[in-house]
């Protein structure tokens, strides 16, 4: 286990045989706190900084997801475990819908297996508070950029310096939670990641997972950029990990299926008139039987196969902000002949402006372009792009963040 802290575990069952195995088992490992009585359970919870809580099922004063349910409201943070010596899909529906358990387990256990589930959910437990840790360093960020422009002007040069210093230091830690162009290239030795937003920081991002026999990746646009696009990147950046990292789905259209959940549960879309949310595409690439699957919301993947294009289109619905739970995005598959070049971006150069005529570029010159480089190294590819975007602006303003994703099988 990678965590930096020795956790807090409690452990509530009204059998002491079992109490007593588990502190046995695990108290080289955590903080092991044992209680057979609810109230004591209580008080411990108010002593003690406890990170992930274990409960019998079947208890005397009230069922372990009763008690959980009942504290949700002080200790929302706290990992939950249900452990029950029977299989009921009832109670696995309440344990999961009403008291936010982290997993279901089945009596008995295997030591092993129960070392492993709380390892796992003790790293998440730490990658979700430092993540909360690096939104609100943007938050605060943000906040300072409102609150200064209203101070006198023989300040205002003072006060943009601590504010530019301040969400560079921003766009440091985004960076560093984001993949970058190596951790891409890793997985496609032809390929580039084109990355360039329209401020310091910004609300496109990607991110890519080597998992067992097969290559995730996931390229977003999300709303607005700057400071509040890059909280959001965040946000689907961490929730994405936890879809695909410790929950393991590896499957592209339930990845956007769940990830549309955690980001209307995040914002408390339900709750308010938060409209804000991203559009996604995700790839699964199996080299050994060269099958790629494909699910997206509005974005396109365009494709090159014997110098012909395809194109896969995705899903004309949102993740996030329309709340539309009954939709069930799809996938798409295809076999990824060798040499085929594969092309996954955003909307920020197709809509950006510029030329001699000042003119949207648009979705049919970015195609016909990608058809007339696609050949090229894909190394020259970008540095192609990177010039075009150049000239193509010019003296005018970057209206949208840019990003896109080539690659090469």
């Amino acid at each position: 286990m990678s965590i930096d802290f020795t956790p807090n575990i409690l452990y509530i069952d009204d059998e002491e045989s079992n109490l007593r195995i588990f502190k046995i088992n695990f108290k080289r490992h955590y903080n092991v706190f044992t209680t057979t009585e609810i109230k004591e359970a209580r008080e411990i919870l108010e002593k003690n900084n406890i990170h992930l809580i274990i409960t019998d099922q079947k208890m005397p004063e009230m069922t372990g997801t009763e008690f959980l349910k009942s504290i949700l409201p002080l200790y929302p943070d706290v990992l939950r475990i249900v452990l029950t010596g029977f299989s009921d899909i009832q109670d696995l529906i309440q344990a999961v819908n009403e008291c936010s358990i982290h997993q279901y387990m089945t009596k008995p256990y295997d030591n092993g297996e129960m070392k492993l589930t709380l390892d796992k959910a003790l790293e998440s437990f730490k990658l979700q508070n430092d993540n909360k840790d690096l939104v609100k360093q943007l938050q605060k960020a943000n906040e300072e950029l409102e609150a200064k422009v209203i101070e006198r002007t023989n300040e205002l040069m003072l006060t943009n310096q601590r504010i530019t210093d301040s969400i560079r230091y921003a766009r440091k830690i985004q960076r560093s939670i984001l993949s970058t162009q190596q951790d891409f290239s890793k997985y496609f030795q032809d390929s580039f990641a084109l990355y360039q937003p329209k401020d310091l920081v910004g609300g496109d991002f990607y991110a890519s997972f080597d998992k067992e026999d097969r290559i995730i990746i996931a390229a977003g646009d999300c709303t607005g950029h700057g400071v509040p696009g890059a909280l959001m990147s965040i946000l689907g950046s961490s929730l994405l990990h936890s879809i695909i990292d410790y929950k393991e789905e590896y499957a592209t259209e339930k990845i956007l299926n769940d990830l549309r959940v955690g980001v209307i549960k995040t914002l408390r879309q339900d709750d308010n008139d938060n409209k804000d949310g991203m559009e996604i595409g995700i790839i699964s690439y199996q080299p050994a039987s060269q099958r790629l699957e494909f699910a997206s919301s509005r974005l396109n993947l365009v494709y090159f196969q014997n110098g012909e294009m395809f194109e896969l289109k995705g899903d004309r619905k949102s993740i996030g902000g329309a709340y539309d739970l009954e939709h069930l995005f799809e996938n798409q598959s295809i076999i990824a002949e060798k040499d085929t070049c594969f092309y996954l971006f955003s909307d920020g150069l197709q809509d950006q402006f510029g030329g001699e005529n000042k003119k949207r570029l648009g979705s049919k010159k970015l195609k016909e372009m990608l058809l007339e480089i696609h050949q090229k190294p894909f190394e020259e590819q970008k540095q192609y792009l990177e010039n075009f975007i150049k000239d193509w602006i010019g003296d005018d303003h970057q209206i949208d963040d840019i990003m896109m994703l080539g690659f090469k099988v």
